[in-house]
C-alpha cells in the first residue's frame, strides 16, 4: 500500500514527503558571533564549558552555562526552573550538543559571565541533543592581570579569570 500526500496540487510519496521534510530541518548552523535579539530559530553546535545550578536544588532552582561553538566564541545559556526538569539529567559540562530554539535577551545583568551582548534562554521548544562533536573547543581562559583588577582596568561588571596569590582580604565600608 502506498500513502501519498497532496500539497498545492502536487503529490508526493511518504518516502519523499520525508526527503523534503528531513532537508528543510537540515537547517545551516548558527554561529554564537551572529546571535542578535530578532531570531529564536537558532540552531547551534556547542560545547558546554562551565554548568552551574542557581536556586534552591528541586525547587526554584536553575542551570546556568557557558557555551562555545567551533570558531571559540562564548554565549551564557540559562535553562530556567520551569524547563530545568526536560533538561537536567542531560547537560554535562565538557559534553558537546546540537541545541535549536532559544529565546535571546540582553546579556545587560549586574554581573556577566561572557561578553557577548546577548544570552540564551531556554523556551518550551528548546531541542538539546548530545552529539559527538570532538572538534569543538574546550573551555578557554581569559586571564586577566592582577594587577589591573588592583588598577580598575577592566570592564566593570564581565567576571573574569585571575591567577594570583591573595595574603589578605581587606572590607572597607564606604558610605
Amino acid at each position: 500500500m502506498r500513502l501519498w500526500f497532496r500539497v498545492l496540487d502536487f503529490q508526493f510519496s511518504v518516502v519523499e514527503e520525508l526527503a523534503v521534510l528531513s532537508s528543510f530541518m537540515a537547517r545551516i548552523l548558527d554561529k554564537i558571533k551572529s546571535i542578535g535579539g530578532s531570531r529564536e530559530m537558532l540552531k547551534l553546535a556547542v560545547r558546554i564549558t562551565n554548568l552551574w545550578f542557581v536556586g534552591t536544588p528541586n525547587k526554584s532552582e536553575q542551570a546556568e552555562m557557558v557555551i562555545v561553538d567551533s570558531e571559540g566564541d562564548q554565549i551564557h545559556a540559562i535553562c530556567k526552573a520551569d524547563q530545568l526538569k526536560s533538561w537536567k539529567a542531560d547537560l554535562k559540562e565538557n559534553s558537546t550538543y546540537v541545541m535549536h530554539n532559544f529565546k535571546a535577551v540582553k546579556n545587560d545583568g549586574q554581573f556577566r559571565v561572557c561578553e557577548h551582548q546577548y544570552k540564551l534562554v531556554f523556551t518550551g521548544v528548546t531541542i538539546v541533543r548530545e552529539s559527538d562533536l570532538h572538534q569543538l573547543p574546550f573551555k578557554e581562559f581569559r586571564f586577566v592581570e592582577f594587577g589591573n583588577v588592583i588598577g580598575g582596568n577592566f570592564e566593570a561588571g564581565l567576571l573574569v579569570d585571575i591567577i594570583e596569590v591573595a595574603d589578605q582580604v581587606l572590607f572597607r565600608h564606604v558610605s
